[in-house]
């Protein structure tokens, strides 16, 4: 017998800006997975969408930010009750001339550099590409 899962195609954008600080933004209480948390801007894909258009249209619904560079530095799987996320991460550049404008389900934004990560909760997969991003740039 088959268990049946639902497949969750997502993305991770990891945002530099120009003096290497990472763009991290705080989840809502209220959300379903990792409320409270902090994480980098991302969401689903959705039906017959590209991953590069998703990766532009969340980056911009979240932030109000434009992705203008980005390349695809990995992957995660992960599992939340009954639904399994497979996740594209993203380094990203965004046009430097526009605010940021965070949507309802985000309450506070940070540029943060390695050493600060240490302030902020994040979920183990995100906190780990972090990491590795700020390792290797």
């Amino acid at each position: 017998m088959y268990e049946k899962y639902l497949i969750v195609y997502c993305l991770g954008a990891f945002i530099l800006d120009d003096n290497g600080r990472m763009l991290i933004v705080r989840k809502s209480e209220r959300e379903a997975i990792d409320p409270g948390l902090w994480v980098v801007p991302g969401g689903k894909v959705k039906k017959d969408e590209g991953v590069i258009a998703a990766l532009k249209r969340e980056v911009n619904e979240e932030t109000g930010l434009l992705v203008v560079r980005y390349e695809w530095i990995g992957e995660d799987v992960f599992k939340v009750e009954d639904k399994f996320f497979h996740a594209a991460h993203f380094l990203c550049k965004v046009k430097s001339d526009k605010r940021i404008k965070l949507e309802k389900s985000l309450t506070e934004y940070r540029w943060i550099i390695k050493k600060e990560m240490r302030h902020y909760q994040f979920p183990v997969n995100i906190k780990k590409e972090i990491l590795n991003v700020f390792n290797h740039v």
